[in-house]
């Protein structure tokens, strides 16, 4: 039976990151890089390094080294929410524990990507993506590119996962319960990951996703995507954070795997438990998504990992681009 565990209001971010940023093309949804920072959090170890790809505003690569990492480099391809980073958040004086840099990591190589950091990052390294997740058919996508995960939702996720197995190295990714959340366990499998752990965060859909549903719609038909609806809110959707190990193709074929710090790890998550997380979860009628103290197995593998629920304040502004 998975330990559910509940936080209650913002403890990565500070109050000076929940002011919206003054450029509304810097990407701010405080729920989203919070839990961004959760996941990393849960593969943080002593010294580690972070590279953090489609670093947006900056907040989250802050939030992380302040959780405990020793280096935290962020990559993102918009000039303007780079020099907005930098100016906000990166270290001074010649400090390297937190910078930016402005690529595309769709088009470079893992290591072309770590050669953008001004000096190399030691391992060990984690990989961290918080990307656009919503889907949305081809036209609807291009009016909001900081949000348009591709009629999936996981238009970026072969690029970030194929970045951390390349590197090695253990994943945080952050993807929506209407993101084809199936398909990116299995992604996440074949690139040699398993589930570690995984934060949920209940969401009101934003406007522009409510004017543009016809593709989660067509998911949710298929059985592919969740969406939580009750009988008077706004319908939401879950941010699903997803803390991965990685493990070498030496040890793919093992039933059960050890963690790099010594623990066994749990049964592994499937993308058919991972769907029977959500839907539980949207039995729910309270943000504290209280039906999920009732799932005792999630699959025949009957995962046991961490799972912890988000319940936070709403925001005055979401910046989607």
């Amino acid at each position: 039976m998975p330990n559910v565990s509940r936080v209650y209001d913002y403890e990565h971010l500070t109050e000076r990151d929940l002011i919206p940023p003054t450029s509304p093309r810097v990407f701010f949804e405080p729920a989203d890089t919070e839990i961004g920072v959760w996941v990393a959090r849960d593969l943080i170890t002593e010294c580690c390094s972070v590279l953090d790809l489609g670093s947006g505003s900056g907040a989250a690569a802050a939030a992380m080294a302040r959780a405990g990492a020793g280096r935290v480099h962020g990559v993102d391809a918009g000039a303007e929410t780079v020099a907005w980073a930098t100016e906000h958040y990166a270290s001074r004086d010649g400090d390297c524990r937190v910078t930016f840099a402005h690529a595309d990591f769709v088009r470079l190589s893992a290591n072309d990507l770590l050669a953008t950091a001004p000096a190399p990052l030691p391992r060990p390294l984690v990989v961290t993506s918080n990307p656009p997740y919503v889907p949305l058919a081809a036209q609807a996508g291009s009016l909001r590119h900081s949000i348009s995960g591709g009629v999936d939702g996981l238009r970026l996720a072969p690029a970030i996962i194929g970045h951390g197995s390349a590197l090695g190295c253990d994943l945080g990714l952050t993807i929506g319960s209407y993101s084809s959340p199936g398909k990116a366990v299995r992604l996440l499998e074949s690139a040699g990951y398993w589930i570690h752990a995984v934060t949920l965060c209940p969401l009101p859909l934003g406007e522009f996703t409510l004017r543009n549903l016809e593709q989660t719609l067509a998911l949710e038909e298929r059985g592919e995507a969740v969406l939580w609806r009750t009988a008077q809110d706004t319908p939401s959707y879950f941010i699903v954070g997803l803390a991965c190990r990685w493990m070498d193709m030496a040890g793919r074929g093992a039933r059960r795997r050890q963690d790099p710090g010594g623990v066994q790890p749990p049964e592994r998550l499937t993308g058919e438990g991972l769907l029977h997380l959500l839907q539980t979860a949207a039995r729910s009628h309270t943000v504290e998504l209280e039906a999920l103290d009732g799932l005792v197995r999630l699959d025949s593998d009957g995962w046991s990992g961490s799972l912890r629920v988000l319940v936070l304040p709403g925001a005055t502004a979401r910046h989607h681009w």
